[in-house]
C-alpha cells in the first residue's frame, strides 16, 4: 500500500512538473548581439514606418535618457545604444528627457526607416538633449555605431 501511494505521489508529480513545463512561457532565447543584429537589419512592412532613435555619443555616458512616442515609452538610452519602433504612418511627436525635454514631430511614410540622433550636452547639473532628424546615409552610420539599448520597448 505505502509502495503504491508513493509511486502515485511520484508520477503525480512528475506530471505536473512535465505540465508547468509546457504551460510556462518560454523564455526569450536570442542573445543581446542577435536582438541587435536582427533590429538593424529590419525592412519595413508595407503601411508601416521603421523609426530608429540613436545616441551614438559617449558624452554623459551613464546617464540614461528617456524616451517616447505620442506619450507612449518605448526605451532609454546611454551612451552609443539606440531604441527602434515600427509605427503607424501619420505624425508622431518623440519626447526625449533629461535635465531637460525635448520634442520632435515627424510625418512618417509607410515602407520607409528614419533615424532621428538623441543629442546630448553637459548641462548644469546633469546632460541636456536634443532630437534632430538625419538623413539615410548619417542614420545608418550611427546606427552602426550603436548597439540595441536592453529597455527598448518594442518587440515583434
Amino acid at each position: 500500500m505505502k509502495k503504491r501511494f508513493a509511486s502515485t505521489l511520484i508520477l503525480s508529480i512528475s506530471c505536473a512538473y512535465v505540465f508547468c513545463q509546457d504551460s510556462t512561457e518560454k523564455k526569450d532565447t536570442y542573445s543581446t548581439i542577435q536582438k541587435d543584429s536582427i533590429a538593424k537589419s529590419l525592412v519595413p512592412v508595407e503601411g508601416k514606418a521603421i523609426v530608429y532613435i540613436l545616441r551614438p555619443s559617449k558624452v554623459a555616458f551613464v546617464v540614461k535618457m528617456g524616451l517616447k512616442c505620442d506619450n507612449v515609452r518605448i526605451g532609454g538610452t546611454k551612451a552609443d545604444t539606440y531604441v527602434y519602433s515600427v509605427l503607424e504612418p501619420g505624425k508622431h511627436t518623440f519626447l526625449s528627457t533629461s535635465e531637460n525635454q525635448a520634442t520632435l514631430s515627424v510625418t512618417l511614410e509607410g515602407g520607409k526607416i528614419y533615424y532621428i540622433r538623441q543629442e546630448v550636452k553637459m548641462g548644469v547639473f546633469f546632460a541636456e538633449t536634443g532630437l534632430k532628424l538625419e538623413d539615410e546615409q548619417k542614420g545608418q552610420k550611427d546606427l552602426r555605431k550603436c548597439t540595441l539599448a536592453r529597455d527598448n520597448v518594442y518587440t515583434n
